[in-house]
Parts: C-alpha cells; sequence; structure tokens
C-alpha cells in the first residue's frame, strides 16, 4: 500500500515539473477585464510651493516677462497607497492676485523628480512667458509693487496638469489634472529687512566736475 502511494506521488509530481507550455502562451495573450470604482472628481494637488521665482524685465515685455524657477515643489496625494514616481510634468496655470485671475503660466511637458513617500514633486521651469491678460494689466502693477514693497504675498494657482507617473505596471499617463490652490511669495520689503551694507570705499578718480567713487554694497533679499 505504501509503495503504490509512493508511485502515484512521484507521477504528481513529474507531472507538476513538465512545463506546460500552451498554458504559458496563453497566459501571456490573457486579457482580463476589471473594473476600477468611481471615486469621482479627486483633489490631487494640495499645493504648490514657490520658493524661488524669477522674472526678467524690458521694455517690450513688460507685460510678459520670462519667468523662471529652480525651486517649485507640489504635493500630491492619491487613492491608493502603492509607490508613485511622478517623471514628467506639463502645466498650464493661471495665476490670481487679490481676487483677480490676471496671468498665465503654459509650462511645457519637462523631466522633475519626486519624493515618492513624501509625494513630494519637485520641478524647475525657465523662460516661461508670465503672460498678463491685456484687461489686467493694473493687477499685475499692484502685484509687482506689492512684492517690492512689502512682506508675503498670497497667489492663486488654477489650472491643468497632465503627467507621467512611473509604477510597478510601468509608465502610466495622467492627464487633465485640476487643481485650484495658494501659494505664498515672499516680498523684498523694498530692501530694508536688513541694513545696507556698504564697503570696499575707493575714491577711483578724480575729475574737473566731479569724483569717480566705487563701492561695495550688499543688499539683503527676504525671500
Amino acid at each position: 500500500m505504501m509503495f503504490v502511494c509512493f508511485i502515484i506521488f512521484v507521477y504528481v509530481r513529474l507531472k507538476f515539473d513538465v512545463q506546460v507550455t500552451w498554458l504559458n502562451e496563453g497566459i501571456q495573450t490573457l486579457d482580463v477585464a476589471t473594473t476600477l470604482p468611481n471615486r469621482g472628481k479627486l483633489s490631487i494637488i494640495k499645493s504648490i510651493t514657490l520658493e524661488q521665482l524669477q522674472l526678467l524685465f524690458t521694455d517690450s515685455t513688460a507685460y510678459d516677462p520670462m519667468t523662471s524657477s529652480n525651486a517649485t515643489t507640489a504635493a500630491f496625494t492619491l487613492p491608493f497607497n502603492f509607490p508613485i514616481d511622478i517623471v514628467s510634468l506639463e502645466q498650464n496655470i493661471t495665476v490670481g492676485y487679490d481676487g483677480q485671475s490676471f496671468a498665465e503660466l503654459v509650462i511645457p511637458n519637462a523631466p522633475c523628480t519626486t519624493d515618492v513617500q513624501a509625494r513630494i514633486i519637485h520641478l524647475t521651469f525657465s523662460n516661461i512667458p508670465f503672460a498678463v491678460f491685456g484687461d489686467q494689466h493694473t493687477t499685475f502693477q499692484n502685484f509687482i509693487a506689492a512684492t517690492t514693497t512689502g512682506g508675503t504675498q498670497t497667489l492663486a494657482l488654477s489650472g491643468a496638469a497632465n503627467t507621467a507617473a512611473s509604477t510597478a505596471v510601468g509608465v502610466l499617463s495622467l492627464t487633465d489634472i485640476e487643481f485650484a490652490v495658494s501659494s505664498s511669495l515672499e516680498g523684498l520689503q523694498g530692501l530694508t529687512s536688513k541694513s545696507v551694507t556698504v564697503s570696499g570705499l575707493d575714491v577711483n578718480h578724480g575729475y574737473s566736475s566731479y569724483l569717480l567713487i566705487k563701492i561695495d554694497t550688499s543688499l539683503y533679499n527676504p525671500r
């Protein structure tokens, strides 16, 4: 009896050890229909922080200055817990101030990095037109004046983003992610938050009507 059981066990073990090639081929082309529950409209982008922002003005671009940032972050959340790495980001941002939408930033698709655990995207952009709307020049002027002479200013940022997300099942495209958040921007405070430091004064040259004096000056940027 024990001998018969041993023979049966060996036979079953051999049968399972044999590779079933037709089954492997079938699994490679298996199409499983599944349904994900509709969670409705999700608030994915929780905040956008402009840690550094540069606007370059010329006579011809007074209301369309080139804008760059080497330190902008976006915090996001998703209704599932598996890791997701945002590897590129494209944004269309409408900028608001003092209750008025006054400009648009269209940032093309570009690589970015993600703190996967904290779910924070780190991105940079350069030479993007800060396109002020034709009927909102006064709002833009007020914004520039406030950030030059005042302290912290609040911007309303809204729009949509498209991303490429690296996941365990490959790279996924997430499109038309709408957002509407507030972001703070530190003002220059008239460059008076700390005293101006003057050093290295040099009476360089004397002329018949004036003196050429060269000095080194330090201005504090309260960013």
